[in-house]
């Protein structure tokens, strides 16, 4: 388990606990993707290493993540709404975004106004150990009581100057590769939204 104040991190033990090889579960989706989703950082981008950086970093960043990967090669915060890793289409470089769970704004908890009489209902929760998680709403609590989820949106660049190599070809070690990458874009991530996680989850009740 990782810690509460953590927004990422690769869960190695149940990757290989269920994998379909007895080694690894990612390394098995890797392998599968080599003609699709890893083809593309390959291709043909001239003189341009960071861009085929960039598409690799992302496709290894997809392949561990949800929906592709259920659970993911990457775990997440209870906070953590989605993460994506991307080459920008501006520039070629390598961009992130991050949804967090957030409270109601200050402006909002100072009034009742307006909610029209209505009991509004924050994220909701559920017991998980010895704290809560946060959950997205059922069908049947929508139509009990109604919902104001508040969520923060953060986007920003990945540097990539810390981030491994990428092979010379699709057959030249990508599955190993591709662990190295996921783990240092965890900790690229991590050194980004861990500080607004805490700061975040500093009132949350546990």
């Amino acid at each position: 388990m990782a810690a509460s104040s953590t927004p990422f991190w690769v869960d190695e033990v149940y990757d290989r606990e269920y994998a379909s090889d007895g080694v690894s579960r990612f390394g098995a989706y890797v392998r599968d993707r080599l003609n699709s989703t890893f083809a593309e950082c390959w291709g043909d981008f001239g003189d341009s290493p960071g861009i085929r950086l960039a598409e690799f970093a992302s496709a290894s960043w997809r392949t561990a993540s949800g929906p592709v990967m259920a659970p993911g090669y990457v775990r997440s915060h209870t906070r953590v709404l989605g993460a994506q890793v991307q080459r920008s289409g501006w520039d070629g470089s390598l961009v992130g975004s991050v949804g967090l769970v957030a409270p109601w704004p200050e402006r909002l908890l100072r009034s009742d106004r307006w909610q029209g009489g209505l009991s509004w209902r924050d994220w909701p929760t559920e017991l998980c150990g010895k704290g809560y998680d946060f959950v997205h709403p059922t069908e049947e609590d929508v139509t009990r009581r109604p919902l104001l989820q508040t969520s923060l949106a953060l986007s920003f660049p990945v540097p990539m100057h810390r981030l491994p190599a990428v092979p010379y070809g699709p057959r030249d070690g990508v599955e190993h590769a591709a662990r190295a990458m996921v783990s240092a874009l965890v900790v690229e991530l991590n050194a980004l939204v861990q500080p607004v996680l805490e700061e975040l989850d500093g009132g949350r009740l546990r």
